[in-house]
């Protein structure tokens, strides 16, 4: 049993097993959203975790900022966003072809580099309620290459 346990010790001292088994995404480094980033555009501030309508429905202008790491250039990317809720409700809230020109990248290297990119969207709420924006980068044959969530709820100024 001793002889078992050190075993295991020197194969995680060494790299050569993880201490703790955490599923992670294919292809690490390429192709990839990160620094994501929502503006409403009514106010110009940042979407914050808890927000708030006088009344239900209720719409907000938005814009999302991020970041591409390691994106091919001139290449056909689309960029859907969903908003999924609690109770298992979920619906498209956008979608956007992404196609970055090879002079826009910077840090290119062996075909991939870093892009910035930017789009607006709008967003409906029927009830106060939690929710998550789901974002989903496809190459372009139609494969899922990244997600990235970004939760938030909308509530009413008369709840807090």
């Amino acid at each position: 049993m001793t002889t078992v346990v050190i075993e295991e010790l020197n194969k995680l001292v060494k790299g050569e097993k993880n201490m703790v088994s955490i599923p992670m995404k294919t292809n690490l480094f390429k192709e990839k959203m990160t620094s994501l980033k929502i503006v409403n555009t009514g106010n110009g501030q940042l979407l914050s975790t808890i927000n708030n309508f006088d009344f239900y429905p209720g719409s907000v202008s938005l814009v999302a900022f991020l970041d591409f790491f390691n994106l091919r250039p001139d290449t056909n990317y689309i960029l859907s966003v969903s908003a999924h809720f609690p109770d298992g409700t979920n619906y498209p809230v956008h979608a956007t072809r992404v196609n970055i020109a090879k002079q826009d990248f910077v840090l290119l290297d062996d075909g991939y580099g870093k892009a910035t990119g930017n789009f607006d969207f709008s967003f409906t709420i029927q009830a106060p309620s939690d929710f998550l924006f789901l974002f989903v980068l496809l190459d372009e044959n139609g494969n899922e290459v990244d997600t990235a969530y970004s939760y938030h709820h909308f509530g009413l100024w008369e709840m807090i």
